[in-house]
């Protein structure tokens, strides 16, 4: 983690990264999270107002919901994520 900037990673393209929504017991309080793929300005400001891109909704606390990331090019899915080589690309 980077102060003011959160976690930061180098992926090449090709590697993925797995996002694991926290589980947590029926009877416990649970707090529930949504990730977006947003843009620089967007993150900067906390926010996810224009056009937000939902990577995974963590609201199942009872069950394990996994996301893998591949960073790729292309992608052979109409609705899958691609990347671009020496791109940042920021998550809040």
């Amino acid at each position: 983690f980077m102060t003011g900037k959160g976690l930061v990673i180098y992926p090449e393209i090709g590697d993925k990264l797995d996002i694991i929504c926290p589980k947590a017991e029926p009877s416990k309080p649970y707090e529930y999270y949504k990730l977006y793929l947003v843009r620089k300005e967007q993150a900067d400001a906390c926010s996810t107002v224009m056009d937000p891109n939902v990577l995974v909704t963590c609201n199942r606390p009872e069950q394990e919901i996994r996301f893998t990331i591949k960073f790729q090019e292309f992608s052979p899915n109409y609705m899958g994520l691609e990347f671009k080589w020496q791109q940042d690309y920021f998550i809040t």
